[in-house]
C-alpha cells in the first residue's frame, strides 16, 4: 500500500516541453522516490505548484493523476518516434501505441494530442496516398477508398480527398490494362469476366472499363 506521497521537486525538462517531477512515497514501510516526465501543458493544466516551498502533498487521486499524465506524455513521445518513421493517421497511432503496450486510454489520450496540436495531418496525408496509389499502383477509386478505410482516416476526409483529386481514373483504368493485360483478353465471354472482375478488384466500375477498353486501339 502507498502512503505519506509527496511533490518534493519540479524541474523542466532540457527542450522545455516536460517538466521532471520528483515523488517521494511510502511503499510497505519503505520509502520509495520516484521521478516522471509530465508534458509541460498536462501538468500547467493540473494547477499544482510549478515552484516548490517545502513538500506538496499529494492523496492517492493526485499521485494517480500524475502517473496518468506521466504515460500519456511517454506515449506521446512514442507515437511522434513513430511518425517519424511513417505517416500514420489518427486511428493508425492510437493501434501502433496499444501494440507497443500502451493500455487504450492512455494511446486515445496520446492520439487525440498529437492530432489537435498538428503532428497529424489526416486531410495531408491523405492525398499523398491517394496519388501514390493512383499513379504508381493504378488503383481505382474504389480500391483507394477501401485502402485509406483499412488505413484509419475517417471517410468524410477520404470523400473529400478523392472528390477534389481530378484524377482520371477512365485513363488509369486503361493504363493498367494496357500495362498488365491485352485488348484480346476480352475477347471471348469467359475471359472477358476474369479480367473485368479483377479490374473491378482494383477499385474501378464497370463503367470505367467499359470506356477504358474503348480507347484502347
Amino acid at each position: 500500500m502507498i502512503t505519506n506521497t509527496y511533490l518534493i521537486a519540479v524541474s523542466p525538462s532540457e527542450n522545455g516541453e516536460t517538466v521532471i517531477c520528483k515523488i517521494k512515497y511510502s511503499e510497505d514501510g519503505n520509502v520509495k522516490m520516484i521521478k516522471i516526465p509530465i508534458a509541460y501543458s498536462f501538468y500547467s493544466d493540473t494547477g499544482y505548484p510549478m515552484y516548490l516551498d517545502g513538500q506538496f502533498p499529494l492523496d492517492e487521486v493526485r499521485f494517480e493523476e500524475l502517473i496518468d499524465l506521466s504515460k500519456v506524455t511517454s506515449a506521446i513521445n512514442k507515437g511522434l518516434d513513430l511518425l517519424n518513421f511513417s505517416i500514420c493517421s489518427k486511428k493508425g497511432i492510437k493501434d501502433k501505441l496499444v501494440m507497443k503496450g500502451f493500455d487504450k486510454q492512455t494511446a486515445e489520450k496520446a492520439s487525440e494530442y498529437l492530432d489537435e496540436n498538428g503532428f497529424i495531418n489526416e486531410k495531408s496525408q491523405a492525398e499523398s496516398y491517394v496519388m501514390d496509389m493512383a499513379q504508381k499502383k493504378l488503383y481505382g477509386k474504389n480500391r483507394i477508398k477501401n485502402e485509406l478505410f483499412k488505413k484509419g482516416y475517417r471517410q468524410d476526409i477520404i470523400n473529400e480527398v478523392l472528390d477534389n483529386s481530378e484524377l482520371d481514373f477512365e485513363e488509369i483504368c486503361r493504363t493498367r490494362i494496357e500495362t498488365t493485360m491485352r485488348k484480346e483478353d476480352f475477347s471471348d465471354k469467359k475471359s472477358a469476366s476474369k479480367n473485368v472482375n479483377a479490374l473491378m478488384r482494383y477499385g474501378f466500375t464497370f463503367s470505367e472499363i467499359k470506356s477504358a477498353l474503348g480507347n484502347i486501339k
